[in-house]
Order: structure tokens, then sequence, then C-alpha cells
């Protein structure tokens, strides 16, 4: 046959092909473990594949992907379908299934078995297996932050989506949110500050971000702790170990049983286990931008216990100026589980120690001359993320109807920065020239003469935050003839202390843009603030089936939170303010919604349309200002940040509500799934950053009525080889109120209802593929689009938009046998030029006086990369 020759020489090309990528980088720390790797893989071509004709599904050779932990009565495993007949699930034990649902029967004698996100986003791993006879497998997801308690995603309402298995390890991001950006519906990131570690993560317009400032309005779950740090509520993404994770699901709406922040939706992540996760995996690749990866699992269990460990090596320069990123990420978990007593617990450690760089926007103007571009505006900015966090939980069963579950957590985590800023009060810039304490007229006397001081300043800041709490709740899962009911009755505890310092020293402007510090020139303190914080939650959510195709659910949470801040700072005339504050916020947030299955009650046995459901669903969520917006929420007192994207007078929480309502199902059972969902939600006293000047210092203020609503549609699927999705989403996030806002242009932006939110685009589109062009060699592609945005700073609509962009990924992926693969993946593979985010402000490099010229901002997206690897499974 024409391309019988291919088998034979698969095992040369593919090591030929990665061996290519690895030559362009090798670092001292891993060069031993790819001469290990690649011995270990010659010699393993010897030896025979225990499956030919398969390709290897999963990095561990588990038998399955790791349940979450779901309580021993899960509703998944006995479900009855719409016309009340009982449809078995295999058990647990019995899946040899490391992928996640989305399989039935194809023609040509095969079943392909995908590892999409559900039901609405990519996937990028496909299986070719026997045909089996198994019905469809019943999405369960967490109906709280705690691990081990939840049911089927179809009674539930709501556009739910739920990545599980190694998806985005086979899609080899840097990152679990840049697996978010290329795969999931109504996801967009906004890298302002450049790094892939630390990007905001938007959803259907709220942020998750990492950076200090940013309105954030998702809350981030990790094993049943918020880890949306306490000072500001940003999210630190380079602390999540992505190895680790062996779920991850995306909460629609304003969902009050996750208490604090979750105004657009909730990430609730769950992390794997030895049990479902036995063996070991090492896994390096290299390539572009200098970068080198080592990763490692491995897990196991003896009898009721099993232990899991994993951790990642991260290096990379970076391909612009001074972007260099050092992440060290370690995971540690020992559990116990019992089938007899209906006992599982687990003891878990995450740490981290990372050393990364805040690049921030650049100048459109500055950019494409001798530096391309790389060219970074004013640096350096590095930048120093510490973790230390460990975290108990567990479920017990108590009898048959009722779970108790609970965890105790103890995190403490130290965040530091440097910036390289224009000074704050600078006029106009002279030169390099100048003497060091002149570079800059930075005001003028009476008499109009100039008055000359340094150009530059170094702002350092530290948040210094321990955090403890605890969570305890009980579920009744009870049937009543035909009827059921899933009762959580639940109450959460979390408690902070935080230590904020900030300051700068003046600098001049090297000719490479980077700061120099002055000597002779003090350290100016700016703010030393302690900071305190508890947050207690008393929650109850029902699901009521009177039927198996109508589901009514229902929740309710009493929020309380107190913050007590003092210290001091120093005000815009340079005297020290005492600085303290005592908050007090009370909330009762409700939702109530159903979902209803028209075919199902029509007795229809075999409909065009499977599970074809309709949901509506109303809810609220509530956020109270946290210690470091107090502390910035006085004009005179600007609080100086990491970056500018960005008596004390008091803030108002936060308070959101979502309409959403959909139709979702499926076509050719397990095939093709769909989905269609619409959404408002209404935020009253959001609140944002101001910034003030050129530097990175600013103040917090509320804003009194946003709107953000739109459309998500999505649709995956496959066909024998080939597997596919594609999702489209419509976003129109707007003010819905008279004010003024500032920018680092002026002090007064008028703002009309109607007016749009930067870095948002409207439109989203992002597709992918994958196909099994033979047993033992997959590609797949993703590809996205972005519609054209606003720059931030931009509050009244007044400046051109930065245009839309659409980006293409591939990745290929060779198995050798059952220990061994290879694989080669590649970025932006058009390496179009583009802004992955922007900002509106005054570049004063051009001689410009007051304040320089006004130019649009952009942080630039990557260009083109390629890197190859390889992942030894044993």
């Amino acid at each position: 046959m024409l391309f019988s020759f291919l088998p034979a020489i698969r095992p040369v090309a593919g090591i030929g092909i990665v061996g290519i990528v690895f030559a362009q980088s090798f670092s001292a720390m891993t060069v031993l473990v790819r001469i290990t790797l690649l011995t270990i893989g010659i010699i393993s071509l010897m030896t025979p594949s225990l499956f030919p004709g398969q390709s290897m599904d999963g990095q561990t050779g588990s038998p399955t992907d790791n349940p979450s932990s779901f309580n021993r009565k899960d509703r998944s495993t006995n479900k009855e379908d719409k016309t009340g007949t009982a449809k078995q699930e295999k058990p647990l034990a019995e899946k040899n299934d490391r992928s996640i649902a989305l399989e039935g029967s194809q023609s040509g004698g095969e079943t392909l078995k995908a590892d999409p996100i559900q039901p609405g986003a990519g996937y990028t791993q496909r299986t070719l297996e026997e045909t089996v006879s198994q019905l469809p497998e019943v999405q369960v997801v967490a109906v709280t932050p705690l691990p081990g308690m939840g049911q089927p995603m179809e009674n539930l309402p709501g556009n739910y989506q739920l990545a599980k298995g190694e998806s985005w390890l086979r899609q080899e991001e840097f990152s679990l949110p840049q697996f978010m950006e290329r795969n999931m519906a109504s996801v967009n990131e906004v890298n302002l500050n450049g790094n892939p570690f630390l990007p905001n993560i938007n959803y259907r317009g709220f942020a998750a971000s990492p950076i200090p400032g940013t309105p954030v309005g998702i809350s981030v779950f990790y094993d049943g702790v918020r880890i949306n740090e306490p000072f500001t509520n940003n999210v630190l993404w380079d602390y999540v170990p992505q190895l680790a994770v062996s779920t991850m699901e995306v909460v629609p709406g304003s969902n009050p049983i996750y208490g604090q922040n979750t105004l657009g939706g909730a990430l609730v992540i769950q992390t794997k286990d030895g049990r479902h996760n036995p063996g070991s995996m090492i896994q390096d690749y290299a390539g572009a931008w200098g970068t080198n990866d080592l990763e490692f699992q491995h897990g196991g269990y003896k009898g009721n216990w099993d232990w899991f460990l994993a951790g990642n090596w991260f290096s990379q320069q970076g391909w612009r100026q001074e972007s260099s990123s050092y992440v060290k990420q370690l995971f540690g978990k020992i559990g116990y589980h019992n089938e007899t007593t209906g006992t599982d617990v687990h003891l878990e450690y995450t740490g981290a120690d990372n050393e990364l760089n805040i690049l921030g926007p650049t100048p459109l103007d500055m950019l494409g001359g001798p530096f391309g571009n790389s060219m970074i505006y004013t640096g350096p900015n590095p930048q120093q993320d510490n973790l230390n966090f460990v975290n108990l939980y567990g479920t017990q069963a108590l009898g048959e109807e009722w779970t108790l579950g609970g965890n105790v957590y103890f995190r403490e985590s130290d965040f530091s920065f440097n910036n390289g800023n224009i000074a704050n009060d600078v006029v106009q810039f002279l030169g390099f020239n100048y003497p060091l304490n002149a570079q800059a007229i930075v005001g003028y006397n009476p008499d109009g003469t100039p008055q000359f001081g340094p150009a530059g300043e170094w702002d350092f800041g530290n948040i210094n935050q321990t955090g403890a709490g605890a969570r305890v709740q009980g579920q009744w899962d009870k049937k009543f003839s035909t009827m059921e009911n899933y009762l959580v009755l639940g109450a959460s505890y979390d408690w902070s202390q935080s230590i904020f310092n900030s300051g700068f020293y003046p600098a001049a402007m090297g000719a490479n843009y980077n700061n120099i510090l002055i000597p002779g020139f003090p350290f100016q303190q700016q703010f030393v603030v302690p900071g305190f914080s508890q947050f207690v939650g008393l929650y109850l959510t029902d699901t009521f089936s009177p039927t198996p195709w109508f589901h009514l659910t229902g929740a309710l949470r009493d929020n309380y939170a107190q913050m007590i801040i003092g210290g001091f700072g120093v005000d815009n005339n340079g005297q020290t303010v005492s600085l303290s504050a005592a908050e007090r916020f009370q909330q009762l947030t409700p939702a109530a919604g159903f979902t209803f299955q028209p075919l199902a009650a029509l007795g229809l046995k075999e409909p065009a349309i499977e599970d074809l459901t309709f949901y509506f669903n109303y809810s609220e969520s509530f956020r109270a200002p946290m210690p470091g917006e107090i502390v910035g929420a006085n004009p005179a007192i600007p609080v100086i940040l990491p970056i500018a994207q960005l008596g004390d007078p008091s803030l108002a929480p936060v308070l959101a509500q979502t309409f959403e309502s959909g139709f979702r199902g499926t076509i050719q059972p397990g095939a093709i799934s769909w989905a269609l969902s619409f959404y408002r939600t209404d935020i009253s006293n959001n609140i944002v950053f101001q910034n003030t000047g050129h530097s990175s210092a600013g103040f917090f203020q509320n804003v009194a009525a946003q709107q953000n609503q739109g459309v998500e549609v999505t649709i995956q699927g496959n066909y024998k080889k080939l597997g596919w999705f594609a999702n489209w989403s419509f976003l129109e996030a707007t003010f819905q109120s008279f004010l003024f806002l500032e920018n680092a242009i002026s002090t007064s932006v008028p703002v009309s209802p109607g007016d749009r939110l930067p870095n948002l685009p409207e439109q989203m589109f992002k597709a992918g593929l994958n196909y099994q062009i033979f047993p033992w060699w997959l590609v797949s592609l993703d590809f996205q689009y972005y519609s054209s945005r606003f720059l931030y700073g931009d509050w009244a609509n007044m400046y051109p938009m930065m245009r839309g962009f659409s980006v293409l990924n591939i990745q290929s992926y060779v198995t050798l046998n059952k220990y061994l693969q290879l694989f080669v993946f590649a970025t932006n593979v058009f390496n179009e030029f583009y802004a992955g985010a922007g900002l509106i402000s005054q570049n004063v490099f051009t001689g410009a006086p007051n304040g320089g010229t006004i130019v649009p901002f952009i942080t630039p997206g990557s260009p083109f990369g390629i890197w190859g690897g390889a992942r030894f499974t044993f």
C-alpha cells in the first residue's frame, strides 16, 4: 500500500523532529533528563507496543480519570431516563476510560472518544478503541466548591462548562488560563502585563486577574478553598500546578453558593489523586524563546491509602525585552478511602516559588523599530510569588441518604513587585544626556521657570497574606417514589491577615528605558498597611425533581464580611496620614431556576434531538470591598499597585443579578452536543481602579450601574477518526449610568449609559479539530477570532479601537509505543501581529510638553513559536 512504509520510519522521524527543536534550547537543569528520555525511547522502540493499532490515552496509563471523589451514592451511576426507565452506568472501577464523556457508536465498527470541554468548548485528544456496548456517560458537576458532592449537569439550569482528563496537557499550554482562552466559550484573555503566567481571564466580561486593582468578578476555588488573594481579590495563576489538575468547571452566573466575588461566575478546580491516577510520567519540552520545561507526576495506591506527587520546573527567556519567567511548582497529596465505611479523606500541599517579569504595554509608535515588536516602554518590572498551602478535605457517608463533607486549610502567599516607571509628576522628558537628577521638567515655579527632577521612579511593593478557614456541609439525597430531592446545607468561615508595603526610589531613565537609581536619594515609603478580613457564609441549595424531565433548583446564602485596616499612607502633598477603617457588610443572596425536557415529557422514546432541555435561572451574588480597595478609596492618597491598568471615603459593596435561559441537547446519541444560552447580569456599585498620572498609583471608586449581556452558541461532535468543536459568543458590556472617571490623561472623563467597557471584544469565535491520521499519529489544531476592542482608559469610547485578530495553533503527537510519545506544537502559525490588550496614555519620550503625546499603548501578542518534547509513562 502507498503508506505501508510509514510505521517503519515513524520512530526515526519522530525523534528527528523533536531533536531539531530540542537543539534550540538546552539547559543544564534538563540536559540529563533529555538524554535519559531519548535513551529510554530508543531502547523502548525494541519493545513492541502492548496495544498495536491504538493511540496512547493519557499520560499515566491509569484506568480512569479522577471523578472528583464524588460520594459513594453518586447520582450519576444509577440514572433514570426521561421516560422513567432505569439507566445503569458502569461502576467507576469498571470504566477503562480516561477520556470524558462524548462517546457513541460510529460507522466502521469503531467508537471515537473525546476529552472535550462539556458541553461548550474544545478538546485536544482522541483515542480509538474497540466498539463497546455502553450507555452515554452522565456528566456530574459540583454544586458547591467542596469536592465530593455533585449531581448530573442535565438537572441544573445554566450553561456549565466542564473540562476533565489531560485536555490541557495535550494542548501543551504554558498555563491553565491559556487553555481556557483557547477552548472555553465566552472566555478571552487580556494580557496587559505580557507574561503568559499572569493574564487577565475574562468570562462574560468579568475578570479573574493577577493584577491588584482590576475589578474582579470571578471566584476561583481549588479543592474547596477560595484562592482569590484576600487583600485585593486578585488570582495568581502561577500558583496553580497545571499537571495536578483533574477537573475544571466553569459555573455560570451569580451563583450565591460560591459566595464572595461570584458576580459573573466561578471556576472550580479539583486535583488528582493516586487512586485514579496510578503510574508515573516524565515530560520535557523545549523550543522558542529559550523555553525549557520539565514536568513529572507519580501516583499510586495500596489498600485504603493512595498518594500523588507532581512538579513543574519552567524557564523561558521570553521574546520581548526583559521578559524571562522562572516557575517552580510542587504538589503532593495523601488520601484514605474506605468503601465499606464511606470515608474519603485527602491531605494535600501546594507550593510555588516563581520569578516573573511584568512587561506592560508599549506605545504603538515605538514598536517595529530597531527592537521590532519586542520593545518595552519602561522597566525592569520583576515580580516574585511564593506560596505555601495545606488543605485537608473529605467526605463521610452517614447511612444511605446523608453525606457529611468539609475542609480546613492554611495558606500563606508572599507577593512582591518592582516597577520601573515614569515619575508621576513628569511634564516633559528632556533626554538621556541630562544630569540624572534633572532629566525631566516636573513642574513650574510661580514665575513660570521650570522645575527639574528625576524622570523615573522605581516603585516597590509587597503584600504578605496569611489565610485560614474551614467549611462543613451536609448532603441529603432522598427519593420519594418517582420523585427525587437533593439538598445541601453548609457553612463556611474564611479568615486572613495581610501586610501591604509600598514606596519608590527616584530614578533616572537609561538609554534602554530602564530605570537607574540615583545615589543619595532615599527610599520614599508610601504605605504600610496591616489588614484583617473575615467572611462567614451560611448556605443551602436544593434540587427537587417531581418527574425525570422537570427539575426545580433553589439556593440561598447569607453573607457576612468584616474588614479592618490600619497603618499610614502619604498623600499628594507629601504629608503622612494615619489610615484606619473598619467596615462590615451583610447581604442575603438567592437563586432559583428550573430545567424542562419537553420531548421527554411527551414520552418520546428515541427523539431526533436527545435530551432536549430548556432552562431558566435567576441568581444574585455579592462582593465586599477588600482591604486593598478600602486603603485606596481616597483620590488624595493614591496607592501604588503593580501595573498601570489599572478617614477614607467608604466603598459600597457590589451586587450582581443574573438572568439566564437557554437550550441544550444532543443529536445522534453522543455524536453531537450543542447549547444555546442567553444571559444578562446587572451590576450595582462595581469597584474600578483609577490611574493618576504616569506611574502605577491610583485610587478605587464605585460605578453606580453596569450591565453585561450576551449570547453563547456551542457545538461539538465526532465522526470516525475526526473530532471537532466550535463556539461563538456575543458580549455587550456597558456602563448604565452617567459618571466621571479618570485615566492617565484626564481627571474627568464623561461616561454615558451605553459606553462599552474596554478590552472586551463583542464577538468571539473558537473552533478546533483533531484527526487520527494513523493509530500512532494524531494531529490537532485550534483557531480563535476576537473582534475589535476599546483601549483601557477610553471610558467614553472616544479613541480608535484595537482591531480584531485571529490565531491558529497546531499540535502533533507520535506514539512510539505504550511508554513513549513525542510531540511538537506551534502557536500563531501565521505569525499575525495583534494587540493582546491596550490602553490610552501619554508617551513622554516624544519630547512633547504637557506630559507627552497621547497615543495607544498595546501589549503585542506572541509571534510564531514552535516547541517539541517527549513524554515517558511507566
